[in-house]
């Protein structure tokens, strides 16, 4: 994008909300009240209500998805509630929302805290919080600061995501007692998936001083997702999409993904001026999945004869018409490979707090734990044969390629077997102390301390088993541990389009077997790869961050200025592992600290209740994430890649600049239109090298990926969001039930890599827009939501054409319920009515197709009520 188009786009665009809000306060009276206040506001448009007086009354940049009158956020997870957000894009796995960039900053670069106190993370080594952990019918609203003030926390360039509790005060009656179930229907697998929630709020005490809530949720999708995964397109002179894959795959995911969650919390309010509060929130994510993949390697290095971009090998040929060819000989390899894999993440935080009111003076203190865990082991089996000739089509995106004479299982050889079992175990203890002294006329000075001390264990265990000597060598047929084949249907614009999968597995004659044999002649052990994969994937480490901040809120009239400083000094001790000689393990422990000092000036002017200006400037980090601060590495047997971390790495640091415009001109309505920019040092990328035919710690691949991060010098972010939102209140009868929801974020970055490349950050889309049509009338309710996330950079590759990026995501989604009775609720939803694959490619190019994975539409029926 021109740089100066876009800085003119941006002031003409506030300039015209500047001069429609400035006429509105003109004729608006400016009482503090909304024009109906006579009215009550229950449903959809009273959460959406909430959220925008939130968004107007808060110091910085915040948006807020509030929960509707029962307590209950409208999606599955907390990811896909926040979605709806401007400036939020959201990335899925299996079908779900899963990791959150906001404002085009990657996952791992946000905050995530629980009623304004870090949550920490079970997500094995990284900094990114699965935010589908989390139901959020447990939650009262989640909120997204976009700017710090100097009282948060510095972690978070992107922002932060702030989980609420309920609490029993958030209730309007003394005693409520609040449910909702529902079942459905999903299209693939026609399974019946279900999800149920409940929550028990009361205040009790002569003056109702005590509050209580209890709340429990559970959900289980017994489902599947059809996918198509080639990989390492690289460019081919002749080719029409002017590269070639080396391989096809495809599968048949069937998963069982449950979700368990409770939360609790016990408030005394003795007085107007003390207050003690215990809370704890429980979630558990357990996830079962069986995936035998079909993998055929027909166009690699090799086979080509590839110099430069040109096939050299006579037994390739591309016709001319460079979509189709084929390949003669024995050089094919067709495997068949299986994984079973359980996961289970254990999210746990408990908290203790209060608040002491001295009069102008305020102490606000809190305490928490959390404790994190992530239990990751799967067995793979891998079986290998020579098929002979290749044919190749790649008439269409999804393509097609296959021998001419399938293997049978009895030539299907066994080659590997691996059994992981990885554990994460993290452990924060943290405190803090917040002192505000009320100056008066709505002016404060706010100062405070915080210290957090997190400890995390990654351990991995990989024994690796593999054939034995030619006289002991066996075959999937061999002992009827086969199954027949199955269809994949990973293409959705051709449904009834089948990618034959086999010969499978008979899982359970498999098992059996491999208890029998493991370690004898058949499947010996490989102590080589065992030792490595055992130990260098290890770490243990702790990150101590000590914080003070002072800052000040001062209200001159309309105009508000809050500037602050905040200081953090991190600390961290890292022990990993390396292999010395392929045969030792060696232990390696480094020490790094540093220190940032992080100022902000915030500027809010509001000309009118309505109408509100903010100019903010503040700074913040990102720190490295915690695999690769590890001075080991690991390495994957089975795929060709090592990993090797880097304990020097300096934390991202960005100096962020924000101006927003925001009119409130109507109950439940609102435009907005802000503008940003982020100045990024010292980001982080993983440098990849592309080994062929290599050895490494004594063990011979014929393609090794070795990948190792390293600190870029600088990148930068800018953008502008929009939001629109109106009730459609003024229109005649049962018009008067309509509304709309509109938000789009448009953002361009650049980011210089270590070998001189020029890129975009991972996870920022150039296009984020949703739209939502909502009707409220009456006894129903209904809407419709369509959201696109655009493409992004997934990974950037040691050259171009190996860089991965996710294509565009669009998700339509509808809902409606009926009131049957004054607190009871029927209602219907409907997910992916589009059935929207997720797809992933190579190198800028959405020809070069290195993913599409297929989940079906999902319907659900259910009630819900509140007593």
């Amino acid at each position: 994008m021109n740089r100066n188009r876009f800085a003119a786009q941006l002031g003409i665009s506030i300039a015209a909300l500047s001069i429609a809000a400035a006429a509105q306060a003109q004729t608006a009276p400016d009482d503090g009240q909304p024009a109906d206040t006579d009215i009550i506001v229950t449903g959809q448009r009273a959460s959406q209500r909430r959220a925008i007086e939130a968004k107007r009354d808060a110091i910085g940049v915040l948006d807020v998805a509030a929960s509707d009158e029962i307590g209950r956020l409208p999606d599955r997870n907390v990811s896909e509630v926040v979605e709806h957000l401007p400036g939020v894009g959201v990335t899925y796995d299996q079908g779900e929302g899963r990791y959150v960039a906001i404002r085009g900053v990657p996952s791992n670069l946000n905050n995530y805290t629980l009623n304004g106190i870090e949550i920490g993370n079970p997500d094995g080594t990284t900094r990114s919080l699965p935010l589908d952990i989390v139901s959020g019918q447990l939650l009262n609203r989640v909120e997204v600061a976009k700017v710090k003030t100097a009282d948060m926390d510095g972690q978070g360039i992107g922002g932060t995501i702030n989980l609420v509790t309920q609490t029993a005060f958030d209730f309007k009656d003394r005693f409520t007692v609040a449910a909702s179930a529902k079942a459905g229907y999903q299209e693939l697998n026609k399974k019946v998936p279900v999800q149920a929630d409940l929550s028990i709020a009361s205040r009790f005490g002569a003056d109702e001083q005590f509050g209580l809530v209890l709340g429990a949720s559970y959900s289980n999708r017994d489902f599947v997702s059809e996918g198509f995964y080639p990989d390492n397109w690289k460019p081919v002179a002749g080719a029409a999409r002017g590269g070639i894959p080396d391989n096809i795959k495809y599968t048949e995911y069937s998963l069982d993904r449950r979700r368990i969650g409770a939360t609790g919390s016990f408030d005394w309010r003795p007085s107007d001026r003390q207050s003690f509060y215990v809370r704890g929130i429980y979630s558990k994510f357990i996830e079962d999945e069986v995936r035998p993949r079909y993998r055929l390697d027909f166009a690699t290095n090799a086979l080509l004869g590839l110099n430069g971009d040109r096939i050299t090998n006579p037994a390739f040929t591309l016709n001319p018409d460079g979509l189709t060819g084929t390949i003669t000989g024995s050089g094919p390899e067709r495997r068949e490979d299986l994984r079973l894999d359980y996961k289970a993440k254990w999210l746990t935080t408990g908290m203790v707090g209060g608040s002491t009111d001295l009069g102008r003076l305020r102490f606000d203190y809190e305490g928490a734990y959390s404790r994190n865990e992530t239990l990751d082991q799967f067995p793979i089996w891998q079986f290998r044969c020579n098929p002979g000739t290749v044919d190749f089509d790649f008439s269409d995106k999804i393509y097609t390629a296959g021998p001419r004479t399938e293997c049978r299982a009895d030539q299907m050889q066994f080659r590997q077997y691996t059994y992981s079992h990885q554990l994460n175990t993290e452990k924060i203890w943290q405190g803090k102390l917040d002192a505000t002294y009320d100056l008066g006329e709505g002016s404060f000075l706010k100062f405070g301390a915080k210290y957090r001390g997190t400890d995390r264990d990654f351990d991995q265990n990989n024994p690796t088993y593999v054939r034995g000597s030619a006289a002991n060598r066996w075959t999937l047929g061999q002992y009827g541990l086969d199954a027949p084949a199955i269809c994949v249907y990973p293409n959705s614009q051709d449904t009834d389009q089948c990618y034959s999968n086999g010969p499978v597995f008979d899982i359970g004659a498999l098992q059996g077997f491999t208890d029998q044999h493991l370690g004898d002649a058949l499947m010996p052990i490989d102590p080589v790869a065992t030792l490595a994969n055992d130990t260098l994937a290890d770490f243990s480490l702790t990150e101590d961050v000590a914080a003070a901040y002072a800052m000040a809120n001062i209200r001159l009239g309309a105009v508000t200025v809050t500037p602050g400083l905040r200081y953090e000094h991190t600390r961290l001790d890292i022990t990993g592992y390396q292999l010395e000689d392929g045969a030792t393990i060696v232990p390696a422990s480094r020490r790094n600290s540093y220190d940032d000092w992080l100022p902000s000036l915030l500027v809010k002017i509001a000309p009118s209740r309505d109408t509100i200006f903010r100019l903010a400037y503040s700074k913040s980090l990102g720190r490295p994430e915690y695999s690769t601060l590890s001075p080991g590495g690991s390495i994957d047997t089975v795929e060709g890649s090592v990993s090797l971390g880097n304990p020097d790495l300096k934390p991202y640091r960005a100096d962020n600049l924000d101006a927003t415009a925001e009119w409130y001109f109507a109950p439940g309505g609102i435009l907005s239109v802000g503008v940003f920019a982020k100045f990024i040092r010292n980001p982080i990328f993983s440098r990849t090298t592309v080994l062929r035919d290599t050895t490494f710690n004594g063990v011979f691949y014929p393609t090794l990926e070795i990948s190792q991060p390293f600190n870029a010098e600088k990148g930068d972010i800018i953008g502008i969001e929009a939001q629109y939102q109106q009730q459609f209140t003024f229109l005649p009868g049962l018009l008067s039930g309509l509304g709309i929801q509109l938000n789009g974020t448009l953002t361009d970055s650049t980011l210089t890599l270590p070998d001189g490349r020029s890129s975009t950050f991972p996870s920022q889309s150039k296009y984020l827009y949703g739209a939502e049509l909502f009707y409220q009338k009456g006894a129903v309710e209904a809407s419709i939501a369509y959201h696109n996330t655009g493409k992004a950079l997934l990974s950037a590759g040691d050259v171009w054409y190996n860089d991965q990026y996710n294509d565009d995501l669009r998700r339509l989604d509808a809902k409606a319920s009926f009131a049957l009775l004054r607190d009871v609720r029927l209602f219907v939803e409907a997910q992916n009515l589009t059935d929207e694959p997720t797809r992933q490619y190579q190198a800028g190019n959405r020809d070069w197709v290195i993913q599409n994975e297929r989940y079906g539409r999902t319907f659900y029926a259910g009630v819900s009520a509140k007593f």
